[in-house]
C-alpha cells in the first residue's frame, strides 16, 4: 500500500518537471480521474509535522490505515486540529 503523501510528492513532482503540463495531463497520463490527483496534491499542504510524520512511515505501508481519504478532512483543520492525525500516525508506527 503506497504511502499518500509519497504519492503526492510524485505527483506534484512530476507537474513541476514538466512529465505533465498540469493535473488534468497528468490524471490522462496515470490512468485515474483529475480529482484524483488533485485530492492527493492537495495532502502536501497538511502542517508541516503531519507531513513529516507521514514520510517517516515510508514506502510502501504495511497496510491501508492511513490512506489519503481519511486525511482529506484534516485539510479544513487547523494545525492544532491536526494534531489528532498525528496522534494518530505516532501510534501507527508503534504497531
Amino acid at each position: 500500500y503506497r504511502n499518500p503523501i509519497f504519492r503526492a510528492k510524485e505527483y506534484a513532482r512530476m507537474i513541476e518537471s514538466g512529465q505533465a503540463k498540469n493535473e488534468s495531463d497528468l490524471a490522462r497520463k496515470i490512468g485515474v480521474s483529475r480529482v484524483r490527483v488533485c485530492q492527493y496534491v492537495r495532502l502536501l499542504s497538511l502542517d508541516a509535522l503531519v507531513v513529516k510524520a507521514l514520510e517517516q512511515l515510508g514506502d510502501p505501508l504495511t497496510e491501508g490505515v492511513i490512506t489519503e481519504r481519511r486525511l482529506r478532512p484534516y485539510l479544513r483543520k487547523t494545525p492544532k486540529e491536526q494534531q489528532k492525525i498525528y496522534n494518530l500516525i505516532n501510534t501507527y508506527k508503534q504497531l
